[in-house]
């Protein structure tokens, strides 16, 4: 199976254990420099499953792209990754000593994945699209359009910038044969401010799953944080409860399910042996402190 990964590709300065300030300086557990970005950690879940990946992304000239590439070859993966005049996207993770974990992110050239195209689209069998910028964002639905034959399935998990402009979105929305969100993300599409948790019952994610489909043929996945997932074919839905572990940082867990589910799903996997793979593989990545089981960033 090939994959094709859209969206960023940044490093992730992850600084564990932070309790609130009480002086101008504070010791923490751990500061690591990891690899990470929506498209990059999707890449290496599905990698370390078996499959041929390959990364679009957009990075800088410098030593961190150096680093982002570098790993990605080390774990067998392809990568169409040209260089941009501006820095590579960098994020500043701060996870406290629950696991759940706050970013401040510079996107730098992550934000402009796609100005130079999308070679080898045409060859993917899973398209998986990250959270982009609008201009990446058009640029992508351009090279869709122009593909003559699209034997792919198209995987939409959208990102900060386009679900503050659903209308923005529509294009891709409409064209995805999966949508991935979690549940006040499906809320926030369905322009349903009344919701208040990250873990609604089974029964409210499936009203808002059939809610967001646009066409026949679609389906959409709903992640409920703790309390699980719902994944609705279509037809009917499906859900899977979370499996409870200790979590050591919170950061790429929506990745880790996401990508873990559409590798099972475009496999042939039913709803429930995807379901149950994805929730597997998400417990796996929030026992461990970055967004993805790679590990730190070296030469």
């Amino acid at each position: 199976m090939q994959f094709t990964t859209i969206g960023a590709a940044i490093v992730d300065i992850v600084v564990s254990r932070v309790q609130p300030m009480h002086a101008a300086k504070q010791d923490v557990e751990h500061i690591g420099l990891y690899a990470g970005g929506g498209a990059v950690n999707a890449a290496l879940n599905v990698a370390a499953r078996g499959a041929r990946a390959t990364v679009h992304a957009c990075v800088g000239h410098d030593l961190e792209g150096d680093l982002l590439r570098d790993i990605l070859r080390r774990h067998g993966i392809q990568t169409a990754i040209p260089d941009h005049a501006l820095p590579t996207g960098k994020a500043v993770v701060m996870v406290d000593d629950r696991g759940a974990a706050r970013a401040y992110a510079q996107r730098g050239a992550s934000a402009w994945v796609g100005e130079q195209g999308f070679p080898g689209l045409e060859t993917a069998d899973v398209v998986y699209v990250t959270g982009l910028s609008l201009e990446s964002q058009s640029w992508l639905e351009q090279a869709l359009a122009r593909m003559a034959v699209s034997r792919h399935r198209l995987v939409v998990t959208p990102g900060a910038r386009q679900l503050a402009d659903p209308q923005a979105l529509r294009g891709l929305w409409e064209r995805a044969d999966l949508l991935c969100v979690n549940a006040r993300e499906a809320a926030r599409l369905c322009g349903d401010a009344s919701l208040d948790t990250d873990a609604p019952a089974p029964d409210v994610a499936q009203d808002l799953a059939r809610r967001l489909l646009r066409r026949p043929g679609q389906s959409v996945l709903v992640t409920l944080g703790q309390g699980g997932a719902l994944f609705h074919d279509g037809q009917q839905g499906h859900f899977h409860p979370a499996r409870l572990v200790v979590p050591q940082s919170t950061i790429g867990a929506g990745d880790a399910f996401a990508s873990a589910f559409v590798h099972a799903w475009a496999g042939g996997a039913g709803p429930m042996a995807a379901l149950a793979a994805a929730t597997d593989s998400a417990a796996r990545v929030i026992q461990v402190i970055p967004a993805n089981l790679a590990g730190p960033l070296r030469t």
